[in-house]
């Protein structure tokens, strides 16, 4: 068949990926680059991210890291060893630890908590928050964890969603940092695409996408071209205005809000390749320290720290003022003054991480011969990029099915 793939972000180069072994697949993108919100960008000899963070929720046996060897990819993983710290009362805690911080009475309800949560014994209809609010210190870790993972505090975080994630970290595991950062994982991506014979042409800014009942066509008015699929890896709101199809019905996909910050600092913050989670800031959900596992992401001699938040009010100046003034406190309870704000990047309206939050996505079948890919579609218990290697697996078992 010959497919057609709209935006060459980690979604439409996954899928270019693993359907160019038996197909013919051209990928047009309107950016010079390609990797979208998933590649690095040197910076003062930082290897810095257009967007996502230099980690991948499953690390080595996720979602996105089975599809990518399933692809023909080479990359390398390194798991994380912790998953994730805490920092609570100016120290760092291990999970289990964190339970002996509180009263007996709450230490009771938390271990009960957490067994049902692992055995997905809770009411699915309602909110994480509402799940966690009779133990204040838990309510604060559960908003650190949505904050870090899904962009959303945990009030505005389905239960269904957190069954999910954690039925998924179960089964494979936290997470880990590819060599190379982001733009490891795309280079690897184009190679495949490329020893396949697979096309993918930058510059290229689509205008239309037509769908009728025999072919697909993308431009159909410079283009001569036809195609047996149109895969779509923009949101799923700017397809619909792009296409002659109506996405979005009844379900509306609700972007969700972030703020990132990377650092540069010749002292270590974190020592360990996870997470540390900081429930106890007023804005930061979490940092982590790529460079620990990959030194080529960071200045040699210095550090990389990534540091993300959920924007929670709508003026973005202020919102960043307050991650900012996290940032200074942590610092300066580790006696550190020599750090480089290296970037701020907002994530919101149309420019989003997630175009649809977790639990407002959509399906990424639209029909036989048009499919989504990417964060507005990523599917139920989908982290951060785990979800859009999700919508890639959704669509193309729908396709093999539909067309093997």
């Amino acid at each position: 068949m010959k497919i057609g793939i709209v935006g060459a972000g980690l979604g439409g180069l996954l899928a270019g990926a693993l359907l160019s072994k038996e197909n013919e697949v051209v990928i047009y993108e309107k950016l010079p680059i390609v990797g979208g919100r998933f590649t690095n960008i040197g910076y003062k000899g930082y290897q810095l991210t257009t967007g996502a963070l230099h980690m991948i929720p499953h690390g080595a046996n996720g979602y996105l890291a089975q599809l990518l060897k399933k692809a023909g990819c080479n990359i390398y993983i390194e798991n994380s060893n912790p998953d994730g710290l805490f920092r609570i009362n100016k120290k760092n805690h291990t999970y289990k630890n964190i339970f002996n911080l509180v009263g007996l009475k709450d230490k009771i309800k938390g271990l009960k908590m957490a067994a049902n949560l692992k055995i997905g014994n809770v009411d699915k209809n309602i909110s994480f928050g509402e799940f966690l609010e009779d133990i204040p210190l838990a309510l604060d870790i559960g908003n650190s964890f949505t904050g870090w993972a899904l962009s959303l505090n945990a009030y505005d975080t389905p239960m269904e969603e957190i069954l999910k994630i954690a039925q998924n970290y179960y089964k494979f595991g936290g997470p880990g940092i590819p060599i190379g950062g982001c733009k490891g994982v795309i280079d690897e991506l184009v190679r495949v695409i490329k020893n396949n014979n697979g096309k993918i042409i930058t510059n290229y800014n689509v205008k239309r996408i037509e769908i009728d009942d025999n072919k697909g066509y993308i431009n159909p008015e410079e283009n001569e071209e036809e195609f047996d699929i149109i895969i779509s890896n923009l949101s799923p709101k700017l397809t619909e205005n792009l296409s002659n199809m109506k996405i979005i019905k009844e379900k509306v996909p609700i972007p969700s809000k972030g703020i990132k910050v990377s650092i540069g600092c010749r002292e270590k913050l974190i020592e360990h390749n996870g997470v540390l989670f900081t429930p106890e800031s007023e804005r930061i959900n979490g940092l982590n320290c790529p460079s620990n596992v990959d030194k080529n992401l960071a200045k040699e001699g210095y550090n990389l720290i990534m540091v993300h938040a959920t924007q929670i009010k709508d003026n973005v100046k202020n919102e960043i003022d307050r991650v900012l003034s996290d940032i200074d406190n942590l610092f300066g309870e580790n006696n550190i003054k020599d750090y480089e704000i290296l970037h701020i990047q907002s994530y919101r309206d149309e420019i989003p991480v997630n175009h649809a939050s977790n639990g407002t996505d959509l399906n990424p079948v639209v029909n036989n011969r048009f499919y989504l890919v990417g964060d507005g579609v990523k599917g139920k218990g989908g982290i951060e990029v785990e979800g859009v290697a999700l919508s890639v697996l959704n669509a193309i078992e729908y396709i093999n099915k539909r067309y093997n």
